[in-house]
């Protein structure tokens, strides 16, 4: 019998716990979205790395797909334009239709002829070719302005869905990382669609660090009351529990009740924890078995081996000297740390002298600021494995 549990980045957990809420709003949206034939307000979810937010758009964009949904999916990148992205996606779920047999209404091949205007804009030189095989159309998506031609190219892939009876769901995971003209142009894009009076159906959910709301705010100064936010956050005692028995339970494995305990508080609410804890305690027991003190303990060594190898040792090993020394000081704090104080334990005279460090480890994805004046790891747990190192 397989091992119930699933390690790694982005991977589907066999029980997804403790954000039903969320998922429950979400899915409401849509369906209101799919019946009214009308868009909603965009959403955007934070968190820290590990989270589940790649996880939670999947499920989303699965939905979407189920109910035959146009979903354009992409990760944004420090290197890359998100247009570009957002294009090639499009494309891949217009060619998906246009090779289906259901019949192609004209909307839909003027999407296309949009999407081709859309393409030869932003890429002229053909380097970034799709393999759009229809003549551009004349008058959209080809002004030059990044926004003004995504508002063409949504409004015509939105009124395809229309008027094929769906809607069109749009993720973007890893949203902060997206170039800052593609950030402000795609935010000016969703906030103009939403102003008309019969919103194409487009739903878009925008997923990244804790940083990004401030990230979207610096793009566009309207960005914080155009989105919902929802935060992810780490599970409560009872979700993790049922993280760790949902799956074990399906699979014929018992826990002893000190054992599941002792996994709960070694997980700290941490779903990333939780699947890698799962998964080496289980690969100490037979199938159908049940999980003791002695196999929890060699499982949950085993897990944190892996993920200081793994997940920290990356991270760390990410970070200029300058940037670990920012990163110890750091580590001494169970908290957000106060920058003022992290300046004294490394011989600064005042906060700003760490300016430039600081925000070099928060453009690497190392740390974040929770608040004015504080900074934390964008990782749970890294202080932890940083003290490890130095021990």
């Amino acid at each position: 019998m397989a091992n119930p549990f699933k390690p790694g980045a982005g991977r589907k957990p066999p029980y997804l716990a403790g954000r039903d809420d969320i998922i429950r709003s979400i899915k409401n949206d849509m369906k209101q979205v799919y019946e009214d034939a009308e868009g909603m307000r965009p959403i955007v979810i934070s968190g820290l790395r590990g989270m589940g937010k790649t996880v939670l758009l999947r499920e989303l964009a699965e939905t979407a797909h189920h109910q035959d949904w146009i979903a354009i999916e992409v990760e944004a990148s420090k290197h890359d334009s998100l247009a570009k992205k957002l294009a090639q996606a499009t494309y891949v779920e217009l060619r998906r239709i246009r090779n289906s047999s259901r019949p192609l209404s004209s909307a839909f091949e003027h999407a296309l002829a949009v999407l081709r205007s859309f393409q030869l804009k932003i890429d002229p030189t053909g380097s970034y070719s799709i393999g759009i095989d229809i003549n551009p159309a004349k008058g959209f998506a080809d002004s030059g302005d990044l926004s003004l031609d995504l508002v063409d190219l949504l409004k015509a892939v939105g009124e395809a869905a229309r008027e094929s009876g769906t809607a069109v769901f749009i993720s973007v995971d890893e949203f902060q990382e997206a170039p800052q003209e593609d950030l402000a142009a795609l935010n000016i894009a969703l906030h103009t669609l939403g102003q008309g009076s019969a919103p194409v159906p487009v739903y878009f959910v925008g997923a990244g660090l804790p940083t990004l709301p401030a990230v979207l705010a610096d793009a566009t100064s309207y960005a914080e009351r155009m989105f919902r936010f929802y935060s992810l956050n780490l599970l409560s005692e009872e979700a993790v529990r049922k993280a760790y028995v949902e799956p074990t339970e399906k699979n014929m494995i018992k826990w002893e009740n000190e054992s599941l305990e002792a996994a709960i508080q070694a997980a700290g609410g941490y779903p990333y924890f939780i699947q890698q804890c799962g998964f080496c305690i289980c690969e100490q027991i037979d199938f159908p078995g049940t999980i003791t003190k002695s196999e929890l303990l060699a499982g949950i060594a085993l897990a944190q081996d892996e993920i200081d190898r793994g997940l920290y040792r990356s991270r760390w090993d990410r970070a200029t000297p300058k940037g670990k020394e920012m990163m110890r000081a750091m580590a001494e704090d169970e908290v957000p740390s106060k920058l003022s104080d992290v300046a004294d334990r490394m011989g600064k005279k005042q906060p700003s002298d760490l300016s430039v460090l600081r925000d070099r480890l928060i453009h690497d994805g190392l740390i974040y600021s929770p608040k004015r004046g504080y900074i934390a790891f964008t990782v749970p747990g890294m202080n932890a494995f940083i003290k490890r190192c130095s021990d």
